[in-house]
């Protein structure tokens, strides 16, 4: 149920959420519990990938790691996609630079749960998630945190085409009374990661 613990200096921590918010702020930043990143998806899958030349078929979209965790604030929104050769690739687009595009970069995919040539990954249709959908999610995924926990944030979500589970997140969460650790005058925030999956009806899956 719960992945491995990670711990993230205290002091650092403070720091990081401090300066990362301020950054999000004048960059017109958003967290990652918002359905404000749904749309920001939406508006940069329209913009940026021409539907005659690319197939998107996976978006997801996170916090940093290591440091900058537990900010709940947005660092990248990335995609998947499938060019009309059949090849793969990845973009993605970061808060820190104000959303300008990464390099592409060709990639391998899984053949997921439903399909064996990426060249038949249907086509993402992220209107079918409303902000309303998304916050539903959310809130029932907090809802299925295990008593004695609590939550932080939401450290991804991903939707793609090509699995059975069509949408996954994965949470951040404490254990009450024992948020951290410290030692020889340094604290770290000790915190877990629980996974969930998403079915087409909205239905949300604690993973074991």
């Amino acid at each position: 149920m719960f992945k491995k613990s990670r711990a993230i200096l205290l002091a650092l921590a403070a720091l990081v959420m401090v300066s990362c918010g301020d950054v999000v702020s004048k960059l017109g930043g958003m967290k990652t519990d918002s359905p404000e990143v749904l749309e920001k998806a939406k508006e940069l899958a329209k913009s940026n990938f021409d539907p005659t030349k690319w197939k998107v078929v996976s978006v997801d979209w996170s916090e940093d790691n290591g440091n900058d965790e537990l900010t709940g604030n947005v660092a990248s929104i990335r995609f998947y996609m499938i060019d009309n050769d059949g090849k793969a690739w990845q973009q993605s687009f970061h808060a820190s630079l104000g959303w300008k595009a990464s390099d592409l970069d060709d990639t391998s995919f899984a053949k997921g749960d439903k399909y064996d040539d990426p060249k038949d990954f249907p086509v993402l249709d992220l209107d079918k998630i409303d902000a309303a959908k998304y916050t539903k999610i959310i809130e029932d995924a907090k809802a299925l945190i295990p008593k004695g926990y609590t939550y932080k944030s939401v450290d991804s979500f991903s939707a793609n085409t090509f699995d059975k589970a069509p949408m996954e997140l994965t949470l951040n969460v404490v254990e009450e009374g024992k948020e951290t650790v410290t030692n020889a005058g340094r604290t770290s925030i000790v915190f877990y990661e629980l996974n969930y999956t998403v079915d087409e009806n909205g239905k949300v899956t604690l993973n074991e």
